[in-house]
């Protein structure tokens, strides 16, 4: 995809690439990790952590719907 393509894409497209991205598949599997390993820590840097954690795995479920919905509708 060019530059001019990627500005033209709506946002549902693109997270729905975002569903079959490796990189973004271990991110993510790395997440649910993090927050398995430290489920009764405590402290601020862990809490970042567990924040950014669940924003990983909900951004990827949110491009998980748009993957899925992009199939049916196709």
């Amino acid at each position: 995809m060019s530059t001019k393509e990627i500005e033209q894409a709506s946002t549902s497209y693109l997270l729905s690439k975002l569903a079959i991205s490796p990189l973004y598949i271990i991110m993510v599997l790395l997440s649910v990790l993090y927050l398995y390993l430290h489920i009764k820590e405590k402290g601020f840097i862990v809490l970042v952590g567990k924040i950014g954690s669940v924003f990983y795995i909900s951004i990827y479920l949110l491009a998980l719907y748009f993957f899925i919905s992009e199939l049916f509708n196709a």
